[in-house]
Order: C-alpha cells, then structure tokens, then sequence
C-alpha cells in the first residue's frame, strides 16, 4: 500500500508537489524512495534464514529510515547528516553477518574512502551557508556565480568530491569491490541498489546550482569518467569471483551517469533517473543470483558454477533476463536510459564522447553475454558433489526483481517527466 500510494502521489503532477520547512518530495524523491523500500523488501526476503535475524531486520529498518530522510531532507546539511549516517548500519551488516575474516578491512576502506571524501563537501556546504545564506537543497534559485573563475572551478572541485567516490568512478573505487565481496547478499544489494544512488542523487540536486559545464576542471573530469567505463570494461573480464565482476559492473554504469551529468539537459537527467532505477534492480537481482549460486556450490568462481541450465532450467531464465537488463539490451529499462545517457555525452562531448561511449556499449553488452554463458553453458563441475534444489523464495525474489525492470518501461512516462 505504501509503496503503490507514493508511486500515485508521484504521477499527479511533475511539480513539487509537497514542501514543509524541514522535508520536500517530488518525482526524483519519490521514485527513489519507492526503488528503496523495494529493494528493503527483497532484502529481507532473501536472509530471512540468517541468524540472529530480528537484529539484522532492526538494521534494514534503521537503514531504510535513514535513506527515506536523505531523499525527502529539504536542507544540504541534513542531507549530508544522513548521507553519512547511512554509512552506520551499512557497516553493521557486512561485519555482523559477512564470513570472512577479510570484511574488516572492507568496512574500514568504505568509512576511510566515504568519510575523508566527504569533509571537503562539509567545509564546501558550510562555506556556502556562510555566503548565501540559505543551504535548501530543493531551491534552484541559489546562485554562487559570485565566486571568481579559479575560487568557483575550486568549490565545484570539493563539492563532488564526496559523490564521486559515493557513485564511484574509476580511481576512487577500491572501496566498492571490497565491501562487495565481503559483504552478505543483503549487503551487496543494498549497496547496489540504493547507496550508490544517494551519490548520483547529490549530483543530481547540484546541477540546479552548480553548472558542472563551465568548471575549469570539467574537461579532466569528463575524460575520466568516460575513460572510466571503459577501463572498468576491461576490468571485468579479468575477474573471477562472480560477485567482483558484478560489483565492477556497477562502476561502468556509475561511471556512465556521472559522465552524463556535465551536459546538464534535460535528456541526460531523465537517462540519470531512469538508470538509477533500472540498475538498482538489476544489479541487486544479480547479486542475489550470485547468492543462491554459492548456497549451492559453495563458491562464487566462475570457474566451478558451470552448467547451471542443466540443472535448473527456471534459475537460468531469470539469470538471463538480468544479464540482458545489465547489457543493456531491449526491452529493458536499461535501454532507453541509456539511449538518452549516450545523447547527452554525444552532446557534451562530440565525436570525441561517442568513440568512448560505442566502446563503453560494446564491452558491457560483451561482459554480461560473458556472465550468462560462463554459468549457464559447460559442464557442472564434479568438484561440487551436491546440489540443492532452488526453492520457492528463491525464484520468488528473481521474479521480484525482474519483473519491474521490465514492466516499467511502460511507465517510463512517468519516470521521465519530472522536470
């Protein structure tokens, strides 16, 4: 009922349609807190034979109360409060419930990485508090043209600092693949479904006041981030672990929509907010199939979950589904999100953009064909001499995933039409 009644608010009007002094909700808001109380939902679907599970429920709730007050927070400090909050449960989980002993230092990469990147965005919100005067994150009546050429390319340098390691992008990723890996699935999927979006999210609320265009570091982080994509390409053919080249997936796509936030139009906005959507449910859907293959074999290798098709024909249904939502591919939501992505870098960065763009295309529809024929095709290894049946839940949350990426491509109207 929540979730279908926010999703009615939503569609009335593409305005802002509920202001107070403290809290703002309108379309961006609005589909993203519906993407988390979704993805909360499956979540405890998936680890409801986890111990201790009335501790681990109490860090979901924690967790999704603390992302609902950071989409729906009216003010840049209170966003920023919860941005950093929502680090606490995050790391709750992967050292409660994660099974090697190597998640600790994953937890200490994500609150050294997240933490040290974003006090320069701290020092950058009470600067601007000091000189506006006003710190609303929904009032694009803010302006800080004030500042000098040098002082402005500065600030826009400290200001996406703490996002960029958040999405994250090539160089500031280390952190990503770590907690992933280590992580349990619920871990996994909501860091691949909502944390990674509070970071695009922040861009996206910035635009109405920062023009990322005319920063003299713009060029450099423009390159990088499409030079991003296709190194991370790269990257996920050389990966073993199944839940690694997941996880470097989600950086391509990252990598993507930051690249699409310098145009500041309203095409590559609409592809932000229709790919943070699509892939929050791709990725946790993969991540999830990632699980089951490992409750099975005990191992997430590459190289000892093979032949899946002959043993669960259902299973490799929906595995394939998802890689094909992860490459991209029709009828997905994927798809239209990022047609208009590419036109937006195409705009911002010509021929020069397309080059890395069809690159970046070509190697993510490669690496998701790569996934689905490595564990589907082949032979089951005789290494794993057992093997346990898919349940009901199993199939259950797959079908939960699956089936919103693909029907909401109908809505897309909807998703599209905020501005």
């Amino acid at each position: 009922m929540l979730l279908f009644s926010s999703y009615l608010i939503g569609t009335h009007s593409h305005f802002i349609y509920f202001h107070s002094y403290g809290m703002c909700l309108d379309n961006i808001s609005t589909f993203l807190i519906v993407l988390t109380l979704w993805v909360t939902l499956l979540m405890s679907l998936s680890m409801n034979n986890a111990k201790e599970l009335q501790k681990l429920l109490f860090c979901f709730i924690l967790l999704n109360f603390i992302l609902v007050s950071a989409f729906v927070n009216n003010s840049l400090l209170g966003f920023y409060i919860f941005f950093e909050l929502s680090l606490i449960p995050t790391l709750l989980i992967i050292l409660g419930w994660g099974v090697q002993p190597e998640r600790i230092r994953a937890g200490s990469y994500l609150m050294i990485y997240t933490l040290v990147g974003s006090l320069p965005l701290l020092g950058s919100i009470l600067y601007m508090d000091f000189h506006c005067g006003s710190v609303k994150l929904f009032m694009p009546e803010i302006s800080i043209f004030f500042f000098s050429n040098s002082d402005y390319s500065y600030f826009c340098l400290l200001w996406i600092l703490a996002f960029l390691i958040k999405l994250p992008i090539y160089g500031v990723h280390l952190w990503l693949p770590k907690a992933h890996v280590e992580a349990p699935v619920a871990g996994s999927m909501v860091l691949a479904g909502i944390l990674l979006k509070l970071g695009a999210y922040g861009l996206m609320r910035s635009l109405d006041f920062i023009s990322l265009n005319i920063c003299f570091w713009a060029d450099f982080f423009f390159t990088w981030g499409i030079f991003s994509m296709c190194l991370v390409g790269f990257m996920c053919f050389r990966q073993c672990d199944l839940k690694s080249l997941v996880a470097y997936s989600s950086v391509a796509h990252m990598s993507l929509i930051f690249a699409a936030c310098f145009s500041s139009d309203v095409i590559g906005i609409n592809g932000i907010m229709g790919m943070l959507i699509s892939h929050g449910l791709c990725s946790s859907g993969l991540f999830f199939g990632v699980q089951c293959l490992y409750e099975n074999s005990g191992s997430r290798s590459l190289y000892l979950n093979r032949g899946i098709l002959s043993l669960s024909p259902l299973f490799t249904f929906f595995w394939f589904i998802l890689c094909v939502g992860n490459a991209s591919a029709p009828p997905s939501l994927n798809l239209l999100s990022e047609f208009f992505l590419i036109s937006s870098i195409i705009l911002y960065g010509g021929a020069f953009g397309s080059i890395f763009c069809g690159v970046s295309v070509f190697l993510g529809g490669l690496f998701s064909i790569y996934l689905y024929v490595l564990v589907c095709h082949g032979k089951w290894s005789l290494l794993n001499n057992f093997w346990m049946p898919f349940t009901s839940r199993h199939y259950a949350v797959l079908l939960l995933h699956a089936l919103p990426l693909y029907s909401l491509l109908f809505l897309s109207n909807y998703i599209f039409y905020y501005i």
